[in-house]
């Protein structure tokens, strides 16, 4: 019996161990796949636009082709020529039975063209930037540090205001209104920075040095008013500095430790309920809504924390929506297959996913359409 035993024990521990399947992470979590958009040929740009019922994409393949999808349900799908206008669409944007597009011509100058169905009503351009201002269009030549700007009109493409003449020096400094300009806004028709103060023939000195805004269509200043806080002028001006002509966008703290949105050029640090330990820094992306703040942010496969744990992480794509609060709640997240990135944006109630090419940064090969759970 204890020979037995022994011998059926020794059996027993070694019989094989089926090694078992690792669990694979959800491809999709809080949000449910609504619609897709994909290139036969080429890739969908990064233009997305949309109304209230259909949503316009291009399809380019970077060198003949170019072509306007105007997408809604039931109703078949409109595609319009592009490639006479621009090889490279970079905005669009839906205005009842018109479609206006902004792309970059041969020489990566910007040029406009309002469309009627298929039919180019009328265009501008080129300019180094074109942008919708409700209504209104600005539009900024520049030659070096010179700008010249003027108001169109969205409906007609006609001028409705020039501007005047702005010139900087090398240090970004215009000596006639001795004002240093630091960042812009609205089109590049607001430039804003430090004015030199003025000589106070009373006190017999100088006024000290102040914010101000000069409005190139008008040609004066429009807003001065003295610097608080010397350390926190510095830190949001080196901030707007780098935005390039916005003063809507998020991005991360100078230490990579918070999330920041900027509104109007005002920040608000935003609670993100996720630790941000975990993410690249460098995936951060932003789309500012009227009544929210969504952020996006890429898994860090090898984060601290992963290498302590001497494990990978999945790479996901976290999607958060932040309030008036700040307080930023993770909605959706989606696993990342090798070497696929994702661009984000917001139309409404639902999320969109740009999948890059690998090593491609502009477009991708599938645009897909999400609702949040």
């Amino acid at each position: 019996m204890l020979t037995r035993h022994g011998v059926l024990a020794v059996a027993l521990i070694s019989l094989p161990v089926a090694a078992q399947p690792a669990k694979q992470p959800p491809p999709l979590v809080g949000a449910t796949e609504v619609q897709s958009f994909g290139a036969a040929t080429g890739f969908v740009e990064d233009a997305i636009g949309y109304d209230d019922q259909r949503i316009a994409y291009v399809v380019a393949d970077g060198s003949t082709k170019s072509e306007l999808h105007i997408a809604q349900p039931n109703v078949p799908e409109v595609v319009i020529d592009l490639s006479a206008i621009t090889l490279h669409a970079i905005s669009v944007k839906l205005l009842g039975s018109r479609t206006f597009v902004i792309g970059l011509d041969a020489n990566n100058e910007q040029t406009g063209a309002m469309l009627d169905k298929a039919k180019v009503v009328w265009k501008v351009g080129p300019a180094t930037h074109i942008t919708v201002l409700d209504k209104k269009l600005a539009i900024d030549h520049q030659t070096g540090s010179r700008h010249e700007v003027e108001l169109a009109s969205l409906d007609t493409g006609k001028r409705i205001a020039a501007g005047h003449a702005f010139e900087v020096d090398a240090t970004g400094t215009n000596k006639a209104l001795d004002f240093h300009v630091n960042h812009w806004s609205d089109g590049w028709t607001k430039a804003y920075g430090i004015k030199g103060g003025d000589w106070d023939r009373k006190e017999n000195q100088r006024t000290a040095d102040v914010e101000a805004t000069y409005d190139l269509i008008a040609g004066k200043f429009i807003d001065r008013h003295p610097i608080q806080d010397l350390f926190e002028q510095r830190k949001r001006y080196q901030v707007l500095a780098d935005a390039n002509g916005a003063f809507d966008f998020v991005r991360m703290s100078w230490d990579n430790v918070n999330v920041v949105a900027w509104r109007g050029g005002k920040s608000l640090t935003l609670e993100v309920d996720q630790a941000l330990s975990q993410y690249d820094p460098k995936s951060l992306q932003g789309d500012l809504q009227p009544d929210a703040t969504w952020i996006g942010l890429e898994v860090d496969p090898v984060n601290a924390d992963a290498v302590a744990r001497k494990k990978a992480d999945p790479r996901f794509f976290d999607i958060f929506k932040a309030g008036s609060d700040g307080k930023a709640v993770r909605k959706m997240r989606v696993l990342e297959a090798t070497g696929v990135h994702y661009r984000f944006g917001v139309i409404r109630d639902k999320v969109w996913l740009l999948e890059r090419s690998p090593g491609f940064d502009r477009g991708g090969k599938a645009l897909t359409f999400y609702a949040i759970n």
